[in-house]
């Protein structure tokens, strides 16, 4: 069991980390402003698919 929650968090752990941070980053934007939250929010998501585009190839 211990083997395999290792691998999982070896493999994934990035992609997890990256994911709460930009969580963070829109809960802290939308306790700012819900404007600049929502704006963030759209920029984190093109951001993200950006990225995923260019990790699929």
């Amino acid at each position: 069991m211990a083997k395999i929650i290792g691998d999982l968090l070896s493999n994934w752990g990035t992609v997890i980390l990256f994911i709460v941070g930009l969580t963070l980053i829109a809960v802290a934007s939308f306790t700012f402003n819900i404007i600049i939250g929502y704006l963030v929010a759209g920029l984190e998501t093109c951001l993200a698919a950006y990225i995923l585009d260019k990790e699929r190839g």
